[in-house]
């Protein structure tokens, strides 16, 4: 992990820390939230893929953000409701 995207991903998530293992055999690493007294918070495991790929990297962010966020009950309210739309409609086929 360079260092402008760790310290990007650092101002991304705070006031959680951003910590990033050591690459793994497969040369992907994990990215790990930790909370107050270093607990962690929340991890994810960023495939070499997405380690590589700056849209795919930005995406993964994306999709961290959007998982803390439900879980804190902070979704934003046109995201809350694009979610209840999108479950409500359901497609039915004729057989």
């Amino acid at each position: 992990m360079d260092n402008t995207n760790q310290q990007f991903v650092e101002q991304l998530f705070a006031p959680l820390r951003a910590t990033f293992s050591k690459p793994r055999p497969d040369g992907s690493i994990v990215l790990s939230l930790l909370g107050e007294a270093d607990t962690t918070a929340y991890s994810r495991v960023l495939s070499v893929t997405q380690l590589n790929d700056a849209q795919a990297f930005a995406q993964s962010l994306e999709d961290i953000r959007l998982e803390l966020a439900v879980r804190s009950g902070s979704i934003p309210a046109e995201m809350r409701k694009a979610l209840k739309e999108q479950d409500s409609v359901l497609n039915y086929h004729a057989a």
